[in-house]
């Protein structure tokens, strides 16, 4: 298991094509545990869950609303702007590395 210390992601953000979300992906596959994505998330105080599938969760961080899929990739719709949905992506990262809840 990698720890959030020896992971830290570089994110590519980008806009969508119909300008309604921002994709987010690392260059690196994740493979994550989504029974245990599901579990820390819904520890969490900063995250809600609204939909839980094995294959995808959406979420919702604050106003932003989130789908993250099991590979890392993650849409996020709701935020002005990309340093906003950079932010949430990496606080939803930090909050699953916190808990190991991916496979490198």
């Amino acid at each position: 298991m990698i720890n959030k210390d020896d992971f830290q992601p570089q994110l590519f953000v980008k806009l969508c094509w119909d300008k309604t979300a921002f994709e987010v992906r690392t260059p690196k596959h994740l493979s994550l545990n989504m029974d245990e994505v599901k579990r820390t998330l819904e520890q969490s105080k900063q995250h809600k869950i609204l939909v839980y599938t094995p294959h995808v969760v959406i979420l919702k961080s604050g106003s932003a609303e989130t789908t993250l899929s099991k590979d890392g990739r993650m849409l996020i719709k709701k935020v002005s702007n990309e340093a906003e949905a950079t932010k949430v992506a990496k606080q939803i990262l930090n909050t699953i590395l916190d808990a190991t809840a991916f496979r490198p």
